[in-house]
């Protein structure tokens, strides 16, 4: 991790660098905070969607290969399991971008979540090779798609002109989540000693965040 850390590090400094501004600044009130963009509930509600969705998200790319080696699969073939996920997860990342210009990003964004609530469910249950495999792809592609969208909606929940504060204010709210997420679905392992309760917390906060982005969908 801290080799992958100073990887990233060294990218983005060098972009950052390089990085030239294309058109002139405009002040805007307010600063790096627009507060009145969460009177609009539609943002709010999909907001609220993404921190709690990333509660559960990444339990089972955090755990798969923890879960694999528990049911007995050797450790040598586990760890391949994440880079599977991943793998997937690109797919999804390009997948759901050309369907959404088709049908549009919070139409695509609903159904893949539900895909990864329902993969986070039956994910502890397997315990096959051939099984997890299956589900690192499935669960790799449909979260990959919630990850590879989640900005797009927040250019149609508001005007063009302030988009770049209500994104930043979303990735603020929705880094709490993807932060805690992970530790707490730990913690549930560490007291029940299984990843079943893990997989049912993952999945139904997934499933609450849709529920939350469907509101979102129906109020804009």
């Amino acid at each position: 991790m801290r080799i992958l850390g100073f990887i990233i590090l060294g990218h983005l400094t060098l972009a950052n660098l390089l990085v030239k501004r294309r058109l002139p600044p405009v002040k805007v009130a307010g600063g790096l905070l627009n507060l009145a963009a969460f009177k609009s509930a539609p943002y709010s509600l999909y907001t609220a969607n993404g921190a709690i969705c990333f509660l559960g998200m990444y339990a089972c790319l955090t755990f798969i290969d923890v879960s694999a080696v528990n049911a007995g699969i050797p450790s040598d073939f586990s760890f391949y399991l994440v880079s599977i996920a991943n793998a997937g997860s690109g797919c999804g990342r390009v997948l759901s971008g050309v369907l959404s210009d088709k049908v549009g990003s919070l139409n695509v964004l609903i159904p893949f979540s539900v895909l990864a609530a329902l993969f986070s469910f039956v994910w502890p249950w397997c315990t096959s090779k051939a099984s997890l495999i299956a589900i690192a792809i499935l669960y790799g592609i449909s979260s990959g798609a919630f990850v590879g969208l989640l900005a797009v909606p927040v250019a149609q929940l508001g005007g063009t002109g302030d988009i770049g504060r209500r994104t930043g204010m979303l990735f603020t709210i929705v880094s709490i989540g993807a932060v805690v997420g992970p530790p707490i679905n730990g913690a549930i392992y560490s007291h029940y000693n299984s990843f079943h309760q893990v997989g049912i917390f993952a999945g139904c906060m997934i499933l609450a965040g849709a529920a939350l982005m469907t509101a979102a969908r129906y109020t804009a």
